[in-house]
């Protein structure tokens, strides 16, 4: 068996996993655990699309892994300080809406940055070759995981 039909196989279990605790009652198992499966199986795919020796991939992990949540803080922080504050319906003054705007700015440019930082951390531990494959990793991630979700609810529209 290939290491394709492998991640396959762990995508359609944590996919049908989901449902089941879910079923249960327990909708925020449901939710950590399906991160968990995720988290486990970018692991697994990043390391094999990386090539990581286990010393460098103790190595990676943790700068990967602290990106990420840096990363994570931020978006959380323009969904809390931009994206709630502009709904449909909110009505703001063009000085609150300047605010909101310059807010939104500021954010995508501590994002730039963040990503200029790790990029160039990347290529100086690892190399730049290594670095783009990582591109191409998350890209190739996110790309399945998209192409099971849409499998699971019946709305696929990709072969």
């Amino acid at each position: 068996m290939n290491k394709s039909t492998v991640y396959r196989i762990l995508i359609g279990i944590m996919l049908l996993a989901g449902p089941m605790t879910f079923a249960q009652g327990h909708p925020t198992a449901t939710t950590d655990d399906n991160q968990e499966k995720i988290k486990a199986l970018k692991v697994a795919f990043f390391t094999e699309q990386l090539g990581l020796t286990s010393s460098e991939a103790a190595k990676f992990w943790p700068l990967y892994n602290t990106y990420e949540a840096e990363k994570e803080q931020i978006m959380s922080q323009k969904r809390s300080e931009v994206i709630d504050k502009i709904g449909a319906d909110s009505k703001y003054s063009e000085t609150e809406a300047k605010s909101i705007l310059s807010r939104f700015q500021d954010l995508e440019h501590r994002e730039e940055a963040l990503d200029q930082k790790f990029h160039t951390t990347m290529a100086s531990s690892f190399s730049a070759t290594r670095t783009l494959k990582l591109f191409r990793a998350e890209y190739e991630f996110r790309k399945r995981l998209l192409r099971e979700y849409r499998k699971k609810h019946g709305n696929d529209p990709m072969p």
